[in-house]
């Protein structure tokens, strides 16, 4: 299933300056952080304030809504989460996309990956010891210390720390840079504060790594991976300008290493085919990806199912839905229940306007899965295409009662409230996946326009508006106040 992007990315100098991006949710509870609010950061506070620095990110970067990949990072995540020490709260994993090789956690158990990341390991382990390491960022609370540290210093703004880390995060200058003007903290003392928690993360995460079954030899040979791509650029690729790498990490993580024993993890379906995806939807380039598949496909072992996959991804959209059918009812002769196939089989028939063999199918899928995001995003949107707006919204609001973060839940609701002329919910559920991308003041604008398309009768439903509208209000003052 394929989507349009919610919003544009902003630029990230914005995130320090506008408290306007400020996210959270209307039902959240923000943490009472008193004056100097990060002088002790508790747990609690921790997963509040993280749940606040997500919002902000998802309405700030271009983050990838697709709910394949989405299932394949959060399983992955999950699985090394539950062999770690000192969890503290839920852990939920996101994707931006972008080409160069990075990951990051924020407070609270949010940790986010570039699509470049999947791009270039070249196996399982590889990409699972990235995500390891991220998570034992977390679970060192090395974030939150971060915070307190720089707290003693100077006073610190919600909108300003939050800001300086998610460009930290990302743009390593632009993030210092955003610290010394927010806090007055030196430029040096922040990174070297950084660096000295990346050797724990290291030991932490390749125990994780261990422990949920992966190659612990995959964090050196991913390492020495990205040293030697630095020597061909000019620039320090991004993820050594966020996880600073010295020679005495490299060797330490190597000497580590040797303390387990190697093993032959074979890479499961879902990582081959969710890198597949990623080459062909977001790293390759459109002009030249038809043509690096079908070279993958003649060499020597190349013939995969992944490889057939990205092909059959690359032409459907490329607009050769025939040629990409046929790759597709090959492997789903093979393999009926696979999501990865059925994902784009739908879209072929949705473009072949082959609409009621796509119900049908979509329907069968359901019985089997209700409630998979993959299984309803997609039935949601074939109904929609069909004029079955109806079937659509019942759809998206069961998904939504289970996952109420959905952004491609909410946008497919307010589209299918649109399509089926009610414009009260229309604007109702706009304003909740502005709210959900961090936008107070248009998510309000919104519930004003829902207001003036209820009918004078419908009192009951105008007032539970206004009471939304009051609660998002008041967050949104309390959130300027901080």
């Amino acid at each position: 299933m394929t989507f349009s992007a919610v919003t544009k990315p902003l630029a990230l100098g914005l995130l320090a300056a506008c408290i306007q991006l400020l996210p959270g949710k209307a039902s959240a509870v923000l943490p009472d952080l008193g004056g100097n609010a990060f002088s002790t950061i508790t747990p609690e506070k921790e997963k509040q304030l993280g749940d606040v620095m997500m919002r902000q990110t998802r309405g700030s970067l271009p983050m990838v809504y697709d709910p394949l990949l989405d299932e394949y990072i959060n399983s992955l995540g999950n699985k090394l989460v539950a062999r770690a020490n000192d969890v503290k709260f839920p852990f939920k994993f996101y994707w931006v996309e972008d080409k160069n090789i990075n990951a990051f956690a924020t407070l609270g158990g949010n940790i986010v990956s570039h699509t470049g990341t999947l791009s270039v390991a070249e196996s399982e382990s590889e990409f699972a010891s990235v995500m390891a390491h991220e998570i034992a960022h977390v679970t060192q609370r090395h974030i939150a210390r971060f915070v307190e540290a720089q707290s003693q210093k100077a006073p610190l703004t919600l909108a300003g720390v939050l800001g300086a880390i998610v460009l930290a995060t990302v743009n390593p200058d632009a993030g210092m840079a955003a610290l010394m003007a927010t806090q007055g903290a030196a430029q040096q003392s922040a990174i070297n504060f950084t660096r000295s928690n990346e050797q724990e993360a290291d030991r932490i995460g390749m125990q994780i790594l261990s422990e949920a079954g992966f190659d612990p030899h995959a964090v050196p040979n991913f390492f020495r991976k990205l040293t030697e791509q630095s020597r061909f650029v000019n620039q320090q690729l991004s993820f050594l300008q966020t996880h600073p790498l010295s020679q005495s990490r490299v060797s330490d993580t190597r000497m580590r290493a040797e303390q387990f024993p190697q093993r032959f993890v074979p890479d499961s379906q879902d990582f081959t085919l969710s890198k597949a995806r990623v080459m062909a939807r977001y790293q390759y380039d459109k002009k030249n990806a038809e043509v690096i598949f079908r070279k993958m496909l003649r060499e020597p072992g190349g013939n995969t199912r992944a490889n057939q996959y990205g092909l059959a991804i690359v032409l459907l959209d490329s607009g050769k839905p025939e040629q990409a059918r046929k790759l597709i009812e090959q492997l789903l002769a093979k393999d009926e229940h696979n999501l990865y196939y059925i994902d784009v089989y739908t879209d072929i028939l949705l473009a072949q306007k082959e609409y009621q063999l796509c119900l049908e199918m979509l329907e069968q899928q359901y019985l089997l899965r209700p409630n998979n995001q993959v299984v309803t995003l997609n039935y949601a949107n074939a109904a929609m295409k069909s004029n079955a707006n109806r079937l659509a919204i019942h759809l998206l609001k069961s998904l939504l009662f289970y996952k109420n973060d959905n952004i491609l839940a909410y946008d497919l609701l307010s589209e299918a409230y649109k399509a089926a002329g009610d414009f009260a919910k229309f604007y109702e559920a706009r304003a909740d996946l502005r709210y959900q991308m961090a936008n107070y003041p248009l998510a309000i604008d919104d519930l004003n326009e829902a207001l003036n398309h209820l009918k004078p009768e419908e009192k009951l439903e105008s007032r539970r508006l206004e009471a939304k509208k009051v609660q998002l209000q008041t967050e949104f003052d309390r959130l300027r106040r901080m």
